[in-house]
């Protein structure tokens, strides 16, 4: 039922744009905003790109949570400012919400078959997202752990 314009130009100026209002409504301040569109972009052109070869919303919603979770990290560290500003800012493309929408919609009108068929197409990008960021965090501890023990026997 959810569809995306599919002029990608499109698809990128909303990403940039949604990214931009929802880091101004959370009152993120200064370049962090810019640094926040950015992030978006890259979410969503890996996003487009990975879909394009693998057709797997899973695949493509946790290697673009990946790359947004890296370069949330990486801004974190550049800003001296706490990863979630960027990371919640620039994953906001990734998330399922007209799927949700019409999984509530379908609720309330009664259509259980429609309300379940639209949780399993929410459900997908949803633990995509998650496993992505998981995944960058702990390669974020154990490369922290293994720099820690380098530096420490110098």
């Amino acid at each position: 039922m959810a569809t995306v314009n599919p002029n990608v130009y499109i698809q990128i100026v909303s990403c940039i744009i949604g990214s931009l209002g929802f880091a101004l409504w959370f009152r993120i301040k200064g370049k962090q905003i810019v640094y926040s569109g950015i992030g978006a972009l890259i979410c969503w052109l890996t996003y487009l790109l990975v879909y394009e070869s693998t057709e797997s919303p899973f695949i493509s919603t946790m290697l673009a949570a990946m790359f947004v979770a890296a370069y949330a990290n990486i801004m974190a560290r550049v800003n001296k400012a706490p990863t979630t500003i960027f990371l919640i800012a620039s994953a906001l493309p990734l998330i399922p919400g007209a799927h949700m929408y019409y999984m509530m919609y379908s609720m309330v009108m009664g259509d259980n078959a429609m309300a379940m068929s639209e949780a399993r197409l929410m459900l997908l990008p949803c633990l995509g997202i998650a496993v992505g960021f998981i995944v960058v965090e702990i390669i974020n501890k154990y490369a922290l752990l293994g720099w820690k023990l380098i530096t420490s026997r110098k």
